[in-house]
């Protein structure tokens, strides 16, 4: 999907976006996925910290924006903040830039950690709960604001996250958290089954995989459900049927069932 059909039906103030310098306040695997997707964008104004500088120095050298491993200094040379760290390093992070953040958007990624507390460290911000996935760009992000929010905040939410970014309770992020997870898990259980089929070459049995997931997809932007998509696939007998019976009496289901309440209770 080009940038442009995302972007459609944002105000023109987005341009104005454009001029702002974003830092990326931990720019590990996700804030990486960011930087990707801003770069994507032809966004330039960017400032990453991380705490290795050997890490940084390759972040340097493959994007061309600044890096450096001074928080505060990202901060303070920046109108809006990306929040990227480790969940168990968030309070020490807010603690140390909250001066620096005063007035600005700050926008966490942050799993299970809630806009409530975080705005206790960050009383003078603007902050944002986004929750998306590994592909920045081609993610539908969930978003909630907190409870002082300024005009723009919505169009730099949309701006970073693209234009199809969902507004939702804050509660619900928890689910979205999951849908992210679920990247990570669709994909190993792809190459478990790969790794089981001998006579197609493991390029090849991707390249299909990619076409089928590129299908659903499809099918599910146009809005069939899953149970939908199923029923067109295993008809009366169909040896995708009884695969599918063969699931439920070992209980595969069930256990996903586990990990998704696991996730979303955490």
């Amino acid at each position: 999907m080009g940038e442009a059909k995302k972007l459609s039906g944002i105000p023109m103030m987005i341009f104005l976006v454009r001029e702002k310098t974003i830092s990326i306040i931990g720019a590990g695997s996700l804030g990486t996925a960011v930087i990707d997707a801003l770069i994507e964008k032809g966004h330039q104004r960017i400032i990453a910290t991380r705490r290795n500088n050997e890490q940084l120095d390759n972040l340097q050298k493959q994007y061309g924006i600044k890096v450096s491993s001074d928080n505060n200094y990202a901060v303070e040379n920046s109108e809006v903040v990306v929040l990227s760290v480790k969940l168990y390093l968030i309070e020490e992070v807010c603690s140390k830039i909250k001066d620096a953040a005063k007035d600005k958007l700050v926008i966490s990624l942050a799993a299970a950690k809630s806009i409530a507390e975080i705005e206790e460290i960050l009383t003078r911000s603007r902050i944002c709960r986004v929750m998306t996935g590994i592909s920045v760009n081609d993610e539908v992000a969930a978003y909630t604001l907190g409870s002082v929010r300024a005009g723009a905040d919505e169009i730099i939410i949309k701006y970073l996250f693209g234009g199809s970014a969902r507004e939702v309770e804050e509660a619900a992020l928890a689910d979205r958290t999951w849908i992210a997870c679920d990247t990570g898990l669709i994909a190993k259980a792809i190459e478990h089954k790969i790794s089981s089929l001998d006579r197609l070459s493991k390029e090849d049995a991707r390249i299909m995989y990619a076409a089928t997931l590129e299908g659903i997809a499809k099918s599910m932007r146009e809005g069939l459900t899953g149970e939908e998509i199923y029923n067109k696939v295993a008809g009366p007998g169909s040896f995708t049927g009884k695969l599918h019976d063969l699931l439920v009496e070992s209980g595969a289901y069930d256990q996903m069932n586990e990990c998704v309440k696991k996730t979303v209770n955490a």
